[in-house]
Order: structure tokens, then C-alpha cells, then sequence
């Protein structure tokens, strides 16, 4: 049976993330058919020329046109901030009212759309990120956006003591100076900073202007900044696994799931 996935991003006035959210839906696409045929669209939350709820049901057109039944959304955030708790279901909620006034009616009420967790709830995620850096120097920090929602930065946190490295946040403290201060006030000689951010863009552009500065303050240390995520060779590969262990663990539809 042909598979329906649309990633959703927060949106970007800069145009490469999502340039990096197309491309990684062409590849997942190719990907996915080598075990079944698949649809693979992209939507953003904030800053495209419809709301989410629009978006989600342009797709479903497409997907009801082929008989699809099941429509899966993976949010392509690392967080569980405001975005992931409240604004997509939100979303997700509104479009399946408007799929309730479709008709025939039984159509809108076939069709299910199921929201996935955000992706540093996979281990397989997680692994990528950690895999990727196992050779890491003593001083090591993983620098996250951050958010002030309760609870919000566990998964950093966690991933940052698994690691045995520190952390600092773009948008909340500790601050990347901070953080590098400290470090170099007991003696660290090579830092290395690593992104935890899927695609380059604004921030990954002030991240590393900050780093230039850093550099200048503290010449006697070796700075070093690590890709966003999306930057991995493996990451294709990752979200594709993460898709097809959603598809295999979800139930035929039957109730709506948000």
C-alpha cells in the first residue's frame, strides 16, 4: 500500500532550510520505495503562504486521490517546546475538522493523520547525533536553541550526560560565552562546539560569527565548530529508518489519532 509522510518545519525566511527540507523529502522518497512507494511532501508552521491546517489538507487531496488512508506527520523539531506541545496538534486538529466536512463525509472520516513525536524521542536520532562525534576532545559543548518551557531541555540535558559533555543554549542560559569562559578559566586548550541544530541557516550564521569572536578573545584556544545534523552522511538514512518503524508499530485506520 502506498505511504503518505509530510515533514513539517518551523519556516524560514531564509531559504536554505527549507531548501534542506525539500531535498530531504526528494531523497526520502527514492529511499522509502526501495521497500514500498511513497509520498513525501513537505509544510512549515510559521512564515509559508498558508497556515499548517491548509497545508495538511492540500496534501490529504493528493493522498485521498490515491486511495491513501493513512497520513503520518513527523515534526522535524529537536524540542518538545511550545511548536511540538501546542502548535502542531493545534494545527493537526483544525485539518481534521475540515476533513470531517468533506464529501462524501465517509471519505474525511476514513482517512487518519497521525502526529509522530518530535525527533529526539528516536534513539536512532540520538545515536546519529552521539555516533558521529565519539571521538570528542575533553572539552566538548553541544550548543542547543534552548527553551523556557518546563521540562523543555531534558533531552539535551540527558543526551549532554550521556556524552559527558556540557551544554549552553542560543536563546536561554548558560550562554555559548559562557560556557567557553568557564571552560577556558580551568584550563581547557581545545573546545569543540557541537550544533545541535538540523539544518545551517540565521542562527548556525550567528553561531559561528560568535565563534569568530571567541576566537579573538581566547587565541591561545583551539575552537572548534561542528555541522548542523542534517549536515550527516547518516541522516537520510536515520529518518528514513525512524519512518519505517512508525509505519510498521501503526495501527490500520480506524480512530483518529492527533
Amino acid at each position: 500500500m502506498l505511504s503518505a509522510y509530510l515533514l513539517v518545519s518551523h519556516g524560514s525566511r531564509d531559504p536554505r532550510p527549507q531548501v534542506a527540507v525539500d531535498r530531504l523529502a526528494q531523497q526520502l522518497s527514492l529511499y522509502l520505495q526501495q521497500d514500498s512507494p511513497a509520498l513525501v511532501a513537505t509544510a512549515q508552521l510559521e512564515l509559508a503562504d498558508k497556515p499548517l491546517h491548509l497545508q495538511i489538507i492540500d496534501f490529504t487531496d493528493k493522498c485521498i486521490e490515491n486511495g491513501i488512508e493513512r497520513v503520518t506527520i513527523l515534526p522535524l523539531f529537536l524540542n518538545p517546546g511550545v511548536h511540538v506541545m501546542d502548535d502542531i496538534p493545534t494545527e493537526v486538529e483544525l485539518a481534521n475538522r475540515l476533513l470531517m466536512t468533506y464529501q462524501p463525509r465517509e471519505i474525511g472520516e476514513r482517512l487518519k493523520l497521525i502526529v509522530t513525536p518530535f525527533l529526539s524521542t528516536y534513539l536512532d536520532f540520538i545515536n546519529l547525533f552521539g555516533e558521529s562525534r565519539s571521538q570528542l576532545p575533553n572539552s566538548t559543548i553541544i550548543l542547543a536553541h534552548g527553551s523556557r518551557r518546563e521540562d523543555g531541555n531534558t533531552i539535551v540535558e540527558q543526551l549532554a550526560a550521556s556524552l559527558n559533555v556540557k551544554t549552553a543554549y542560543w536563546s536561554i542560559e548558560p550562554s555559548l560565552t559562557e560556557r567557553v569562559t568557564a571552560l577556558v578559566a580551568i584550563g581547557a586548550t581545545e573546545i569543540e562546539i557541537l550544533p545541535y541544530f538540523l539544518f545551517a541557516g540565521g542562527i548556525t550564521d550567528a553561531i559561528a560569527e560568535l565563534v569568530t569572536k571567541l576566537r579573538q578573545q581566547f587565541p591561545q584556544v583551539r575552537l572548534m565548530l561542528g555541522e548542523p545534523i542534517g549536515n550527516s552522511p547518516e541522516f537520510l538514512q536515520t529518518i528514513g529508518r525512524i519512518l519505517g518503524s512508525i509505519e510498521a508499530c501503526a495501527p490500520f485506520p480506524a480512530d483518529r489519532d492527533i
